[in-house]
């Protein structure tokens, strides 16, 4: 669930990027869809755990299976 949360948040943070790049001043004007999905995808990137966070997880959950593994030999 960390990595499928991690890489849907980040790729939806550089796809708006894009956007506020191509629209320009337009794409940060108050109440444009631009700016309110670039509002909420930072929300998304945040909640329940920021990208680092799930980076966090995402190493111990690896680290945990490779012990069991090892443990497993």
């Amino acid at each position: 669930a960390s990595m499928a949360k991690l890489y849907a948040t980040e790729v939806a943070q550089e796809v708006i990027d894009q956007a506020v790049q191509i629209w320009g001043g337009m794409g940060v004007v108050v109440g444009s869809t631009v700016e309110r999905l670039y509002r909420e995808i930072r929300a998304l990137r945040i909640y329940e755990g920021t990208s680092e966070i799930q980076k966090l997880i995402i190493a111990g959950e690896a680290l945990s299976a490779a012990e069991v593994e090892k443990a497993a030999e």
